[in-house]
Formats: C-alpha cells, sequence, structure tokens
C-alpha cells in the first residue's frame, strides 16, 4: 500500500476481528467430518496424547482433536482469543494450558506435544526458518500446519485494482514455504483440497464495510465497492494446503 493511500485511509486497514476466530473454533467444534488437515493430525495422535497449537486464535485446530487428546495446549498473542480458548476447552472437559506470546518467542516456555498444529499462521511469520524449527523441536510425532495456497488476502486484488488502480504481488505462496522447509532438510509431505471461505464481517453482515477499510475507501465510496462485490463476488472456497512432516 502506498504511504499516502495508508495516510488518507479514515481508518486502519490492519485490524483485528475476534470474531472470526471464534466462528472458526465453533465450526470446528461442531463440523460432522475431518478436515483432511484434522485427518493427518489425528493419525499421529496417541490415545490420551498432547496437542500443541501455535497460533491457536479460538483452538480451530485443536479443539477439533479434543476427543483423542487428554491435553490442549494452545499458544497466541491475543489473551481475548485465549479465553475464548479456555472458555471451549472447559465446555469440552479436556485439559487446557495458554501460553501468551508470539512464536517462536515463547517457545521456550511450551511443553512437547505428540502432535503440534499450526493452522493459518505462516504468511504473518517473518522468519520461517525459525518458527518452523520451533514447531519442530516441540513436536514428538508430527507437526501439522495448515495455510492457504495463495496469500489468504489475494482474493482482494481484483477490488484493489478497480478501486484504486493498483496491482497485487503473485506471491507468497505455498511453494514458498515448502521451498523454505526443504532447504532446512523438512522432508514435507502436502495435499492440497479447498474449504469455504469465512468472509471478513460474515458474522455481523457488515462485509461491505469491513472489506472497504481493508482497501483504505472513504465512505463515499462504499456504493461503489457495493456494486463491485456484486458484479465480482468474493470466492465461495479456496484451496488450501495441508503440509505435515516428522520430526527428526
Amino acid at each position: 500500500m502506498p504511504e499516502e493511500l495508508l495516510a488518507a485511509a479514515p481508518e486502519s486497514p490492519y485490524f483485528f476481528d475476534p470474531e472470526l476466530f471464534t466462528a472458526a473454533a465453533d465450526e470446528a467444534v461442531s463440523r460432522g467430518e475431518d478436515t483432511f488437515s484434522d485427518a493427518v493430525a489425528r493419525e499421529a495422535l496417541p490415545s490420551g496424547g498432547t496437542v500443541l497449537d501455535v497460533g491457536a486464535g479460538a483452538g480451530a485446530a485443536s479443539l477439533r482433536l479434543a476427543g483423542g487428546a487428554a491435553r490442549l495446549v494452545a499458544v497466541d498473542a491475543s489473551r481475548e482469543l485465549l479465553d475464548a480458548f479456555s472458555a471451549r476447552a472447559g465446555r469440552m472437559n479436556v485439559e487446557s494450558l495458554v501460553i501468551e506470546g508470539r512464536w517462536p518467542d515463547i517457545a521456550a516456555a511450551a511443553p512437547i506435544a505428540d502432535v503440534v498444529v499450526c493452522h493459518h499462521v505462516v504468511y504473518n511469520v517473518a522468519d520461517l526458518g525459525a518458527f518452523a524449527a520451533a514447531l519442530t523441536t516441540h513436536a514428538a510425532r508430527r507437526v501439522v500446519v495448515e495455510l492457504t495456497t495463495q496469500h489468504p488476502m489475494a482474493w482482494m486484488a481484483p477490488y484493489w485494482e478497480a478501486m484504486h488502480g493498483l496491482r497485487q504481488p503473485d506471491g507468497p505462496t505455498v511453494e514458498d514455504a515448502v521451498e523454505v522447509l526443504t532447504a532446512m532438510g523438512v522432508e514435507v509431505a502436502q495435499r492440497r483440497w479447498s474449504r469455504r471461505v469465512q468472509m471478513i464481517g460474515e458474522a455481523d453482515r457488515d462485509m461491505t464495510a469491513k472489506i472497504a477499510r481493508r482497501l483504505c475507501l472513504s465512505a463515499d465510496r462504499h456504493a461503489a465497492l457495493s456494486q463491485l462485490l456484486d458484479e465480482v463476488p468474493p470466492p465461495a472456497e479456496r484451496e488450501v494446503a495441508t503440509l505435515w512432516w516428522a520430526p527428526g
């Protein structure tokens, strides 16, 4: 984003919406079937084992595994989301531990777990090598990472171009992540699949306003954006990748 666009924005385009994370956790708990990432994690989880969820949010990656795990450990920088995780784990009668902080800065405080899960975090990681190395050293059996095959905001590229005349970069992508892991000597397995997109503002029906904020648009341009969203609607599904590897 050009500096002049950020300076003129009515509100910062960088905002945190906890409802997205709590809704994702509730959907995961209520889902009838495992996703591919769930199944890969469950396969390596012994009965009564431990799951470490890095960048846990409200627990969408780990609460799904509560039936087979005796203990869930959640690491996240948001106390609000860790509290949401604890409340949900309590309702499910599974032992839980929360650790507030950023990974890998806080890694020394986290226990070793049978399975380490990390969903939709790596695009926000500046040093993926150090981040992934800490995931690996904390896994006794398996690390499972889920991410979109393209940057999670790549779907907004048509709107940036239409509203501002700005082209967005093609990367980073999952291929970049796999390249980093392979260079570290990690033997990465992967599987690509599709899942429903949880849209910004879906819970409060305020999608246009929140997308407008991401695009640094003033209120007088909301009507034009709304028309654009009707003509070029956001995708209903997106391609994701499950990456997994064994420690050692």
